[in-house]
């Protein structure tokens, strides 16, 4: 107690201090461009506490909550700091300060990860293997991005949406790849009404696909806008389809050649275990060293959407995936992650559970979409 009560009395002389030299920092803070290595001393880290406050809008209510975050910062501050100075390459991934580095990776996991084994379902009509692992027309890069077939990077919030967001991004991009029209779906309406998945608690991107397919489509953005909670679905918005999928494919499993091909025809919902420095990745390829060296086969807790792959150069191969924690996290929301990692299972269990969706070109939207989608 008493050296808790010692750290408030700190913190407090610093916040003083702090106060008085405010008016003399700037009114932005690029906190992703600083030297993080010239923060060293408890009080230059308390002030780069601050200016990430300022950054990131977060707001204590008590001095013993500041505490607690500057421990908890001060601690993510350290790894980053170490794993950063193990770089050897441009490649390499290097991890930085994001809206999370006042949480601990327990914490962090509770709120944003889920653990979805208990959400997959199989053998249900239409599901088949896509067992082609060869094309070799296939371009050596490719960006998906690139030919407008990738919305806006979302933010899911607190609620453990991550799947909802996978399977909307693939519905989106072979909605666009079809008909040449990009909508923004709802991943709202997945949340609240497929009753396969557990909402906020988790869920597996494709139970979002059957659901599309039994509800005959999925309505916008725009007409069910996203409310990070589990309401109740509401059938009136829910009927107010707008893209519509035919059936959906399994990627063969533990096949990377098989989810390059799939990644070759349209973006690809993917899961994955997301760890501590998956949580604070800032650049680079990722591969998953740290987080999954010891992971279980298959585990995964985390839903993402492939856009995309290319060599670094002449340099390693990559996946681009899509994440649903806004564009202040990672590469503007997306991150680069190791491929041909010669192991079966992929960086982090990438190659485990991939899946998209098919729409036949006579199968249209059943609205026409305006400019303010």
């Amino acid at each position: 107690m008493s050296s808790l009560v010692n750290k408030l009395g700190f913190l407090f002389l610093v916040w003083y201090s702090l106060v008085c030299l405010a008016f003399s920092l700037p009114d932005e803070y690029p906190i992703s461009n600083l030297d993080l290595d010239k923060f060293t001393s408890e009080k230059e880290v308390f002030q780069l506490l601050q200016m990430w406050k300022t950054e990131t809008k977060r707001d204590y209510q008590t001095l013993k909550e500041e505490a607690q975050g500057f421990e908890i910062f001060k601690a993510n501050l350290k790894i980053i700091r170490e794993k950063n100075a193990k770089r050897k390459s441009l490649y390499d991934y290097r991890l930085g300060l994001n809206k999370f580095s006042d949480m601990s990776y327990e914490e962090f996991s509770k709120i944003y990860l889920h653990g979805m084994k208990q959400y997959i379902t199989e053998g249900k009509k239409g599901h088949v293997e896509f067992n082609s692992g060869s094309c070799p027309n296939a371009p050596s890069s490719l960006d998906w991005r690139q030919s407008g077939t990738v919305t806006y990077v979302k933010d899911r919030g607190s609620c453990g949406s991550c799947w909802a967001f996978s399977a909307s991004g693939a519905i989106e991009g072979i909605t666009q790849i079809v008909t040449q029209c990009l909508p923004s779906l709802s991943e709202q309406q997945l949340v609240s009404c497929d009753g396969c998945s557990g909402g906020c608690s988790g869920g597996f991107h494709t139970n979002g696909f059957q659901y599309v397919i039994d509800n005959g489509g999925i309505a916008t953005e725009r007409d069910y806008p996203y409310a990070a909670n589990d309401s109740t679905c509401n059938i009136t918005l829910a009927k107010k389809t707008f893209a519509t999928i035919d059936g959906y494919y399994w990627v063969t499993s533990l096949s990377e050649d098989s989810l390059f091909c799939a990644a070759v025809n349209q973006p690809i919902s993917v899961a994955l275990y997301a760890g501590p420095e998956f949580m604070t990745y800032q650049g680079g390829i990722y591969d998953g060293a740290n987080d999954c060296s010891s992971m279980d086969p298959c585990y995964i807790n985390h839903c993402v959407l492939i856009v995309g792959y290319g060599p670094w150069g002449t340099g390693q191969d990559y996946w681009i995936v899509k994440n649903s924690w806004g564009t202040s996290w990672g590469l503007d929301g997306y991150i680069l992650s190791k491929r041909n990692s010669g192991n079966d299972y992929g960086v982090c269990n990438i190659n485990c559970y991939g899946a998209y969706p098919t729409k036949n070109s006579t199968s249209t939207t059943h609205l026409q979409l305006d400019s303010s989608m």
